[in-house]
């Protein structure tokens, strides 16, 4: 489970490489392909993390009860102290950061509002947060370079792609 909090630290640690290079002025302003800015990938990647903190707290997850429009998605400095919380909780957890089975809920259909619970994993979880992570990373990474930031290349790759790309020589 160790290895699995630190894979999601190193997650939590390109969100907050993001929002420090956003330098404040550009951390939400929207790109000209798509209406979402650093900051809103930002706010829906956090919004997943509290889903998880607050539904271990309950027993069950539920992605559909999120936070949409706070103020982390127009405040870095608010989002910068909640990836710190939140790598804090990973790096030194509680007893409720431990593996077992958890029930998750989440809508399904995009016709009508229909949700499920299913049967999951704290682990299983985490998995799922490292690569909702990475893939909206990916996207900010897009915001910002087309913003003219300056963000590291390796940031929103896949940590398989990682590993393919460090066997390359890459």
């Amino acid at each position: 489970m160790k290895q699995l909090r630190d894979a999601t630290v190193e997650a939590l640690q390109q969100v907050q490489q993001l929002v420090e290079a956003s330098d404040g002025a550009l951390y939400n302003q929207p790109s000209v392909h798509s209406e979402s800015g650093i900051g809103r990938h930002v706010r829906h990647i956090l919004d997943h993390f509290l889903a998880l903190q607050h539904g271990l707290d309950k027993g069950s997850i539920d992605y559909n009860s999120r936070h949409r429009d706070s103020d982390i998605e127009n405040d870095p400095s608010l989002a910068l102290q909640l990836i710190n919380q939140l790598c804090n909780w990973f790096l030194h957890p509680q007893s409720s950061i431990d593996e077992r089975p958890i029930k998750v809920e989440s809508e399904i259909s995009l016709k009508q509002q229909q949700s499920m619970q299913f049967d999951s994993s704290l682990s299983r979880e985490l998995c799922y947060l490292i690569n909702h992570t990475v893939h909206h990373v990916a996207y900010a990474k897009l915001v910002a370079k087309e913003l003219g930031l300056s963000v590291d290349n390796n940031m929103g790759i896949a940590p398989s792609t990682a590993s393919y790309l460090r066997q390359q020589g890459n």
